[in-house]
């Protein structure tokens, strides 16, 4: 680890479809680790930009970008979601609502 902290959380994710990892660190630590990390020929920084592509490609959706509480799974594209009791029964909030989306589609406007 760099600098005096022993303290860090590493954590496996496929948050973009890929094989990832998430580091946890004291921020006093976070330069002097990037600085180790880019110091490496495999390793290069990227942004949002990259990260939106590879999980829109991989079909995962990010909560305030691609769904938020004004939309269905439906219309976000995620009826794959719903579970076969809950179609059966639409006993949920919203329910009604999504049950007629996926019988009529979706009407935007």
């Amino acid at each position: 680890m760099c600098g005096k902290t022993k303290r860090a959380v590493f954590m496996c994710c496929r948050y973009t479809g890929e094989d990832g990892f998430e580091i946890s660190i004291p921020s006093t630590a976070a330069v002097a680790l990037a600085d180790k990390l880019v110091a490496h020929p495999r390793v290069r920084l990227s942004g949002l930009g990259p990260r939106d592509s590879l999980r829109l490609e991989a079909g995962l959706c990010l909560y305030g970008n691609d769904l938020n509480e004004q939309l269905t799974p439906v219309e976000a594209g995620l009826a794959w979601t719903i579970g076969k009791r809950r179609r059966e029964k639409f006993d949920f909030l919203g329910g009604e609502v999504v049950k007629k989306q996926l019988a009529e589609g979706v009407r935007w406007g």
